[in-house]
């Protein structure tokens, strides 16, 4: 994503969310995302991408 190169975490804890974009890939700093209290299922692509990338996922 062209405009937050340099965010590092993402915080969506408790937030009803089923989904996520793919664009969340394209972040090249983010170190860590926190899902927790979500209905987000772990082995969507984009986590399996993400955590592949080094960043640590917390669902």
């Amino acid at each position: 994503m062209a405009g937050l190169p340099l965010l590092r975490q993402i915080d969506l804890r408790s937030n009803r969310l089923s989904h996520l974009p793919g664009w969340l890939v394209q972040m090249p700093s983010l170190e860590k995302l926190d899902l927790r209290w979500n209905e987000i299922d772990p082995s969507l692509p984009v986590l399996t991408e993400l955590e592949r990338q080094g960043c640590v996922v917390l669902t």
